[in-house]
């Protein structure tokens, strides 16, 4: 039972990897895979730019995804794109003496 577990807990492991890295390549623009996995929009105008292009890319979904990627059905309605903020409910940050006071509750 438990090499069972493990192999089937290895195979959850690598679905959620693999679709994070599919996801990655279909919904960040220009997104190209590095040793250090980072990606980062600096200017107000690529975070715009980057917005409007995961909408793009999530319109284009069932044309361009060779998995099984696509909308989810409720009924004879196809679920909407849904885009979510989160950030710390209060924090100050003093460039003087590099200090940082964050409230740790975060709002969705």
């Amino acid at each position: 039972q438990l090499v069972v577990f493990g192999l089937s807990n290895q195979m959850v492991v690598a679905f959620k990897e693999e679709n994070t890295v599919a996801f990655k390549h279909l919904f960040l623009k220009g997104y190209m895979d590095r040793m250090d996995d980072t990606y980062a929009v600096y200017t107000q105008t690529d975070v715009y730019d980057q917005i409007f292009f995961a909408i793009n890319q999530y319109l284009q979904l069932p044309n361009i995804s060779v998995g099984n990627h696509a909308y989810e059905k409720r009924g004879t309605e196809e679920t909407a794109l849904a885009v979510c903020q989160q950030f710390y409910k209060r924090g100050t940050i003093c460039p003087g003496n590099d200090t940082f006071d964050i409230d740790p509750e975060i709002v969705t």
